[in-house]
């Protein structure tokens, strides 16, 4: 018997409230010591050579963030540099794309707090910006901290898939605060790391001026 569209009846959450998901985005503060403006945007020039982040010193953020420090499987892999890795992903969204970290980690956010709220128990369809999704959600005992010592942290990961072309992202709900925060999307030494073009491919809409929170 044919019925409604399954799209018509899929709840479109483009004009959704971030706070009803429990979202609040981070006030950007520029850290006094080396002038990075957490939580905004900065040149790449000036990432290339800040001796502190967030109050910590590279050196002590590049040890939590191997293999074995923080978590199991680290935030970088066992050689690579931080700031390389900044720079590199700075200069591809900011630099070549002429968007914001804080873009990018909006609707990361948004769907990330979906999956967690309806895709635990079974993978969950919904409508964002004209696309159709599908997410899923794990939830672990364990925490991960940041490595930046911020209080953000996460027991949840999530799987969002475009189902106009089966592109999909996994990644831990830590992920956006790193990228909103500091412009970090973890090593590509580690498999956490979540890519900003995939970021791109996966929600393929206008991003431009989206990432202001309401």
């Amino acid at each position: 018997m044919a019925g409604q569209p399954v799209a018509e009846k899929l709840k479109d959450f483009t004009a959704i409230d971030p706070k009803s998901l429990g979202i609040e985005f981070f006030v950007p503060v520029k850290d006094e010591k080396s002038d990075f403006l957490v939580g905004g945007k900065n040149a790449t020039a000036l990432i290339a050579k800040l001796p502190t982040i967030a109050g910590r010193t590279i050196k002590g953020l590049e040890k939590d963030m191997r293999p074995g420090a923080l978590s199991r499987l680290g935030f970088l892999g066992k050689d690579e540099s931080l700031l390389e890795i900044m720079t590199g992903d700075n200069r591809f969204v900011v630099d070549n794309k002429n968007l914001t970290h804080q873009e990018l980690a909006r609707h990361l956010h948004i769907v990330g707090a979906i999956a967690a709220k309806h895709g635990l128990e079974k993978p969950y369809e919904f409508l964002y910006h004209g696309q159709r999704y599908k997410a899923t959600a794990v939830k672990f005992r364990a925490y991960v901290d940041s490595p930046f010592d911020d209080g953000t942290k996460t027991n949840v990961a999530v799987t969002i898939t475009n189902l106009k072309d089966g592109k999909s992202i996994a990644y831990s709900l830590l992920v956006p605060h790193l990228i909103e925060r500091y412009g970090f999307y973890e090593g590509r030494g580690t498999t956490y790391r979540l890519e900003p073009q995939s970021i791109l491919d996966v929600f393929n809409f206008p991003m431009t001026g989206a990432a202001q929170p309401k």
